[in-house]
């Protein structure tokens, strides 16, 4: 009998998060870390994560399914797969760790999109908003941080060197996009703006890149704050997605205000195609935004260059990224 290959699409979408969980629970209960060091048997590893050891082999066992881990067929010990190895040990250079554990926070308010979807906002969830759990700013910042800093680079590389300007970047977490455009523009200075609780991250990080003679953090509130004076470029990315309409705008209209006539902003995000169907991941963004912050929203380019136009930019100009979901928008104060 033929296969129903409409019966597999939707057994495989609604099995997805039998997946995810798999994923998630191996990072969150320590699995991967633990056998950073070598292979162990399940009875071992069960032990030393404190986990009954029944329940802890069957989560092995499915991760082993996933292809996340290793099984030899001789001693039965487990060990992680290259791809584990690579990217969910934490002490890996390229982990993202802590992206999948903010992944997993989020599951609980995906969890909830069809009330959101009801109710026309997201519902309540404590700990899925920066300042509600220190462990939580830890682990979105840096998460964020490995995840974004591999398309960063490119998408600085594709600017041309404006040569000495001052940057300012808007909720720009660790310094992800200030430390790719510092390293593209060789006299540029940036100053990346965030709450408190990111502060000393975003200056860990920087010091980390050896850049923290050229890019300077410090406290701000984009909902309140003034975003500084006579400056050259305002780096809003991956910010006004979170914002509804009126408080994208009046970022917007404080970012104008911050730069010198002729100076731009840089409006980076993921953006919808203008039937809103595509691409898949930003039709998905756009639900995220809905489930995570009441009010945000995916835009389309022409949405955003409106949106941009009202608060007062001119000859704004999109472009495309080395991120196939991403835009860079472009827009020129006045002279």
């Amino acid at each position: 009998m033929a296969p129903d290959l409409q019966l597999s699409q939707i057994s495989q979408m609604a099995f997805g998060y039998w997946h995810a969980q798999v994923l998630f629970s191996a990072t969150g209960l320590g699995v991967f870390d633990a056998l950073a060091d070598g292979p162990l048997p399940a009875d071992d590893l069960a032990a030393g994560l404190s986990l009954p050891a029944e329940p802890c082999r069957r989560l092995l066992d499915a991760a082993t399914a996933l292809r996340l881990l290793v099984r030899d067929p001789g001693t039965g010990a487990y060990s992680n797969a290259p791809v584990a190895t690579r990217l969910l040990t934490s002490g890996s250079p390229e982990s993202i760790s802590r992206w999948v554990d903010v992944m997993s926070r989020w599951y609980g308010p995906w969890g909830d999109l069809g009330e959101a979807v009801r109710l026309g906002h997201a519902v309540e969830h404590r700990g899925t908003r920066l300042g509600d759990d220190p462990a939580y700013v830890e682990d979105f910042i840096l998460g964020m941080h490995v995840y974004n800093a591999r398309t960063a680079q490119d998408l600085a590389d594709t600017l041309e060197d404006p040569g000495p300007v001052r940057v300012a970047d808007i909720g720009g977490g660790a310094g992800t996009y200030s430390i790719a455009l510092c390293k593209a523009w060789a006299e540029a200075r940036s100053e990346v703006v965030d709450l408190p609780g990111v502060v000393p991250i975003a200056r860990a990080t920087i010091a980390g890149a050896g850049l923290s003679d050229r890019v300077t953090v410090r406290e701000g509130d984009y909902y309140q704050d003034a975003f500084g004076t006579d400056l050259d470029v305002v780096l809003l990315s991956n910010v006004l997605h979170q914002e509804s309409h009126d408080k994208g705008l009046d970022i917007l209209r404080r970012a104008l205000a911050a730069l010198r006539p002729g100076g731009r902003v840089l409006v980076h995000g993921h953006f919808l195609e203008e039937s809103r169907t595509a691409p898949v991941f930003t039709t998905l963004h756009n639900l995220s935004a809905l489930v995570l912050w009441s009010g945000g929203r995916s835009y389309t380019a022409p949405e955003m260059t409106e949106l941009m136009t009202e608060a007062g930019f001119a000859d704004v100009e999109a472009r495309r990224t080395p991120e196939p979901s991403a835009r860079l928008l472009i827009g020129r104060k006045p002279e």
